[in-house]
C-alpha cells in the first residue's frame, strides 16, 4: 500500500500576489525536494515581476489579469496542475525549506487525504481574537483538533479539493478546513518549524478577521452547528 502513494505525483501550487521579492526563495525550496514533480505559480494580477522571477526561475506560471484573491488562486492552481497531492505554499516564505516541504508530503504516503501545519509559535491574532473563540462555539472538535486552524500552508489531494468550494478572498483556508473535516477526509496536523511572512498591517488583519468570522458562520448554518452553539452559550450562562 505505501509504494502506491509513494508513486503519486506531487505538485508545488504557489498562490503569489507581488511576490517578486520572496518567489525565488519558495521555488528554491522545492526545487530542491525530490518527491516533487511540478512547481506551479499562480500569479493573481500581480503589478510586479512575480509572473517573470517564477518563470526564470523554472517553474511553470499561470497568471490571472487581475487580482481575484488567494482562494481564486488555488482554485486556478487546482485545475491547472496534472499532480495527484498539491502542496500550497504562500509566495512569502522568507525561510522555507526542503525538509519543511517534505514534512507536509511524509503523511500522504500513509493515505492521508489533507495534511495543515502549524509553526513553532503562537497563533496569530486573528486566530487567538476571532478564530478560535468562534470555532469554540460552533466546531468545537476543530478548536480541540488543531494547534493553528489559520496555517495557509497545506497539502491536499486533488481529487478531494476538486469537491470542494473555496472562497475567493481571506476566509479560504479555515473554510477548506472545515470542509475538509466535515467530509471525513483522513487529516493531519503537521508542524514544520519556523516560518516568516512579511508582516501584515492592521488593515489587512481587520480584512482577514471579518473573512474568517464570515465563513465560520457561513459554515454553522450550512452544517447545522447553529442551535446546538446557542444551547451551549445559554447553558454555560
Amino acid at each position: 500500500m505505501i509504494e502506491i502513494h509513494l508513486k503519486l505525483r506531487v505538485g508545488v501550487v504557489i498562490p503569489a500576489y507581488n511576490e517578486a521579492e520572496f518567489i525565488t526563495t519558495v521555488i528554491h525550496a522545492a526545487r530542491a525536494v525530490p518527491e516533487v514533480d511540478e512547481i506551479l505559480v499562480v500569479d493573481d494580477g500581480s503589478s510586479d515581476r512575480t509572473a517573470e522571477v517564477a518563470a526564470k526561475q523554472g517553474a511553470r506560471v499561470v497568471s490571472h489579469e487581475e487580482n481575484l484573491g488567494k482562494g481564486a488562486a488555488m482554485k486556478t492552481g487546482c485545475r491547472s496542475s496534472q499532480s495527484d497531492v498539491l502542496i500550497y505554499l504562500d509566495g512569502d516564505l522568507q525561510n522555507v525549506t526542503p525538509e519543511k516541504i517534505r514534512r507536509m508530503i511524509e503523511p500522504f504516503r500513509e493515505g492521508i487525504d489533507f495534511v495543515k501545519t502549524r509553526f513553532e509559535r503562537r497563533g496569530g491574532r486573528v486566530t487567538q481574537l476571532t478564530a478560535r473563540p468562534m470555532l469554540g462555539h460552533f466546531f468545537p472538535e476543530i478548536d480541540e483538533q488543531f494547534d493553528q486552524p489559520l496555517s495557509g500552508q497545506i497539502g491536499i489531494k486533488k481529487t478531494l479539493m476538486g469537491r470542494l468550494e473555496l472562497e475567493d478572498d481571506m476566509g479560504v483556508d479555515l473554510g477548506l478546513l472545515i470542509d475538509v473535516v466535515e467530509s471525513g477526509a483522513g487529516v493531519s496536523e503537521v508542524c514544520i518549524g519556523e516560518l516568516e511572512h512579511d508582516e501584515r498591517e492592521l488593515k489587512d488583519l481587520e480584512v482577514m478577521a471579518r473573512a474568517v468570522a464570515r465563513v465560520i458562520l457561513d459554515r454553522a448554518v450550512r452544517y447545522q452547528r447553529v442551535d446546538r452553539a446557542i444551547e451551549d452559550i445559554v447553558e454555560a450562562g
